[in-house]
Order: structure tokens, then C-alpha cells, then sequence
């Protein structure tokens, strides 16, 4: 009874640092975004701050994947939240003496991009040292939910924030949050296990390659992780476009669908972390290609504001049903000195498929909207059928 409270009385903390953090990282980089915007109102620089916020965290997360293996994850993400909030602390700095260009924004958004690109591997791999592996599922789906409810309440936040404080000011909320999550979790002890430090970083990664490339159930794990994230680019990035095209450009329309999709993420979260489910991680996964496809497919003949935010709904109810035992999945297969480098992976091949699949959907959506979303919502149905098949 001891060993189980314990566990939970860390989970609670960890999970309070992890929330504060992300908060302040969200509404910063909302910030940024708007900001830009404001001052543009022009896409390529808009594609500037996207581009600095992905591509500087792709670039480095083999190595995070590698640093996680070798050093404690516990200090790994102490000295991440640190870097990213000295970077923030710099920038803030100088807009408050008059240096106010988005070069400067740019610079630092990259920089706080690579403590990220550092950070992820090891967040994502450090609960199997102090969970047990039964309570793993519900662990993570604290996490989404958690995700969840920062992107519905990180919008208004950072748009109060914005009206309330100069720039400057609303850096040091990152700052701020950075120190309080820090603290939270060195209060808390994590055992970690026996980690080598004498071998070479590249011969670390060829061996986690070595391992992943042997492990037949990580592949398809990996390969299932990389579809799903490739196939649902149409509804993560295009649907305010075919809202606009299907239910009029107001703004408080695009807002709904966007909130739709967060309460329906967050409600399948927290059922999915308060009870306790024997539902197979396949068939969850399975039950959430099958509803996100016919919901993608759907959305294209709604021209209700109503109906589409229920679509958007149910649609989000998808999300995590997918996403959890995917990453609980990867948690249980994986040997614990390789979980750094499986999650680097995973999350690099996460990272590529959003642009890829912009690379792809985005040019057919201007050829025609509908089909942008109707073929991958139909791979998705049949993804689904066929997971199911196979998990019975």
C-alpha cells in the first residue's frame, strides 16, 4: 500500500512540473505567433516561427534520444527547462531595452526548440522508472489530458497576457513557470537505472538502431505511429480552411471547432485515466482510426455550425485513444536502456510526417479541399478494419 501511494504521490508531482512548464512554453509561443502576425500580417514570417519551432528540435532529437540512455532523464529535463528558460530570459531582455525585431524572436525560438528537441526523449521515457508497467496506460493518459487542457485554456491565457504586458513581460511567464516546474521536480526521487558512459554517442545510436531494426513489434509500432500522424495532417492543419470555405470565415466559428476538438480529447482522456480499461492497446488504437477516418470523411458534407463541432468532437475523442497506447505501447516493449534513443525515433518520425504530409495534402487541397480529407479519412477506415482483424 506504501509502494502504491508512493508511485502516485510522484506521479501527482511530476505531472504538476509538467503541467506548469507547458503552460508557460504554450502561451509563450502563442505570443510569438500573434505577435508576428500583428506586426506582419504576412505568412512567410509566420512560416518563419513555425520553422524555427520544428525543424532546430528535429535536427537534435537522435542526440536527445542519446543523451536520455546515458545521463539521469530527471536532470536531463531539470537542465532543458532551464536552457529553453534562459533563452526566453535573453530575449525578454532584449525587447525590454528596445532590441524589438523578430530576428531576435527567431534566433531564440531556435535555441528553445533545441532544449526541446534535448527535453522530449527523455520526458516521454522517464515514467517506466517510477510507474509500474499495469498503470502505465492511465499514467499517460494523464498526460494527454493534461496536453488537452493546456490547448484549451493557453489561447485566452496568452491573449490576456498579450493585452495585459508588453512582449518582454510575457517572456518571463516561461521563465517564471520554467523555475516553478524545476522545483517541483527535484523534490521528488526517481531511480534510475545503471547507464553507460564511455561509449561513443554514434555507436549508441547504431546500437539503437540495431535494437529497434530487431524488434518486429517496435517496427510496427513505429511505422502504425508515423501513418496515423502522416494521415490526420488534413485534420490537424486544414480544418479552420474547410470550416471557412463550409460555414463562413468568422472567427468565433474557428474558435468552436478548435475547443470542440480539445473537450472531446480531453473527456477520452480523462475516462481513459480515472478508469481502469481491459480494452486491448490495438483494438483502442483500431476504434480510433475507424472513428477519426469516418469523421474526416464526414466533415466534408457539414455545413452546420452545430454538426461540425460535433463532428470536431467526436473527432477528438479520437486523439488520444490513439496516441496513449501507442506511446504506452513503446514504454512496454522497450528494454529500459534503449528508451531515449526508441523515443527519439519515434518522435523524429512524428516530427517529419506533419511536414510531409503538408507537402502532400496542402498542394492537393488547393486542386480540391474535399479529397484532402476524404482519401486519408478512407485509409484511416481501412487501417482501423484491418487493426481490428488482426487484435481479435
Amino acid at each position: 500500500m506504501k509502494q502504491e501511494k508512493n508511485w502516485k504521490i510522484k506521479l501527482a508531482i511530476f505531472m504538476a512540473s509538467q503541467t506548469i512548464s507547458m503552460l508557460g512554453s504554450s502561451i509563450v509561443s502563442l505570443s510569438m505567433i500573434w505577435y508576428i502576425t500583428l506586426q506582419t500580417n504576412s505568412g512567410i514570417s509566420i512560416a518563419g516561427i513555425t520553422a524555427t519551432t520544428f525543424l532546430p528540435q528535429a535536427l537534435v532529437m537522435l542526440v536527445g534520444g542519446v543523451i536520455a540512455d546515458r545521463f539521469s532523464m530527471k536532470k536531463i529535463i531539470i537542465w532543458s527547462d532551464m536552457f529553453i528558460a534562459s533563452s526566453t530570459l535573453c530575449l525578454a531582455i532584449l525587447y525590454f531595452y528596445g532590441h524589438q525585431s523578430i530576428g531576435w524572436i527567431y534566433f531564440f525560438n531556435s535555441l528553445r526548440s533545441l532544449g526541446s528537441g534535448i527535453q522530449l526523449p527523455a520526458s516521454k521515457s522517464i515514467l517506466p522508472l517510477f510507474i509500474p508497467e499495469k498503470e502505465l496506460l492511465r499514467a499517460n493518459s494523464y498526460s494527454t489530458t493534461i496536453w488537452s487542457i493546456i490547448q484549451l485554456v493557453s489561447p485566452g491565457l496568452g491573449g490576456l497576457a498579450l493585452s495585459m504586458f508588453p512582449l518582454g513581460g510575457v517572456f518571463l511567464i516561461d521563465v517564471i513557470t520554467a523555475l516553478i516546474s524545476v522545483g517541483f521536480l527535484a523534490s521528488i526521487s526517481i531511480k534510475e537505472i545503471e547507464k553507460r558512459q564511455s561509449e561513443n554517442s554514434i555507436e549508441q545510436l547504431k546500437e539503437g538502431f540495431r535494437y529497434l531494426s530487431k524488434s518486429v513489434e517496435l517496427k510496427k509500432v513505429l511505422i502504425l505511429y508515423t501513418t496515423f500522424q502522416f494521415l490526420v495532417i488534413p485534420a490537424s492543419q486544414l480544418t479552420p480552411l474547410l470550416a471557412s470555405n463550409n460555414l463562413g470565415n468568422k472567427v468565433w466559428i474557428l474558435s468552436g471547432i478548435e475547443i470542440a476538438f480539445s473537450v472531446g480529447a480531453l473527456v477520452a482522456s480523462l475516462i481513459l485515466g480515472c478508469k481502469k480499461t481491459h480494452i486491448s492497446h490495438f483494438k483502442l488504437i483500431s476504434f480510433s482510426s475507424f472513428l477519426f477516418g469516418t469523421m474526416m470523411s464526414f466533415s466534408i458534407f457539414t455545413n452546420q455550425v452545430l454538426l461540425f463541432m460535433i463532428v470536431m468532437f467526436i473527432m477528438g475523442i479520437g486523439s488520444p485513444l490513439y496516441y496513449t497506447p501507442l506511446i504506452t505501447m513503446i514504454q512496454e516493449k522497450t528494454t529500459p536502456k534503449y528508451m531515449g534513443r526508441i523515443f527519439s525515433y519515434v518522435d523524429l518520425l512524428g516530427t517529419l510526417a506533419s511536414p510531409l504530409g503538408m507537402l502532400i495534402f496542402g498542394p492537393l487541397s488547393t486542386i480540391n479541399l474535399n479529397s484532402a480529407f476524404l482519401l486519408p479519412g478512407l485509409c484511416l477506415v481501412i487501417l482501423g478494419g484491418g487493426l481490428l482483424i488482426k487484435s481479435k
